[in-house]
């Protein structure tokens, strides 16, 4: 019997372990905010292209109740748009213009009270291809996310983000990361053999 109590209690052990983490990171959710936005205004007044950068706070939404979740904030640091300079015309001169949209990284607790770490890459409707998303790392001890540690995250992440823009697509043979993949769309969904039809 004692053994069978001891399996049993181990649900009560667990449960404790995770109201820790949780609590544990609403307080972190605040600091790693605060720091990701110093980051953000870095990158906004000294990085040489600048789309935008940004730092945003979500939360867990349950769609039957259509309630929220305040224990559980998600917090993105993301990149503006990038225009692609792809302009389509037609005969009557209506245009339209691609871009790229930017990355998002993002620190998502999960029910376990574990904090994944995720990048939504570039995508564009020209691509026309869902937006497909990676988990980089599920941080379990929440004291780890210090400045470094999220600088470290943020290096990665951004030059992970980087290889599958159009900017930078070119420049790997998917050697450089797990998701650096070449996904190459040619110019134009249909072939015409001059531009007269767009003058």
């Amino acid at each position: 019997m004692t053994d069978i109590l001891k399996v049993a209690n181990m649900y009560a052990d667990g449960i404790k372990q995770v109201m820790d983490r949780r609590e544990k990171w609403i307080k972190k959710a605040v600091e790693v905010k605060d720091y990701m936005s110093k980051v953000a205004t870095y990158l906004n007044e000294n990085a040489a292209y600048k789309p935008g950068y940004y730092v945003d706070t979500f939360y867990a939404f349950d769609d039957k109740t259509s309630g929220t979740c305040v224990e559980m904030p998600s917090i993105t640091f993301r990149s503006g748009d990038i225009p692609m300079a792809l302009t389509f015309k037609n005969k009557d001169g209506n245009t339209i213009s691609y871009a790229e949209k930017g990355f998002q990284i993002t620190f998502n607790p999960t029910p376990t009270g574990e904090v994944a770490v995720m990048l939504f890459p570039h995508h564009s409707d020209f691509y026309k291809t869902e937006q497909p998303y990676f988990t980089l790392m599920i941080i379990d001890n929440l004291d780890d996310l210090t400045p470094d540690y999220i600088d470290d995250i943020l290096i990665k992440a951004m030059e992970e983000a980087y290889y599958t823009s159009f900017t930078g697509m070119a420049e790997t043979n998917n050697d450089v990361g797990e998701m650096a993949t070449k996904t190459y769309t040619p110019i134009g969904f249909k072939r015409f053999e001059t531009t007269e039809k767009a003058k």
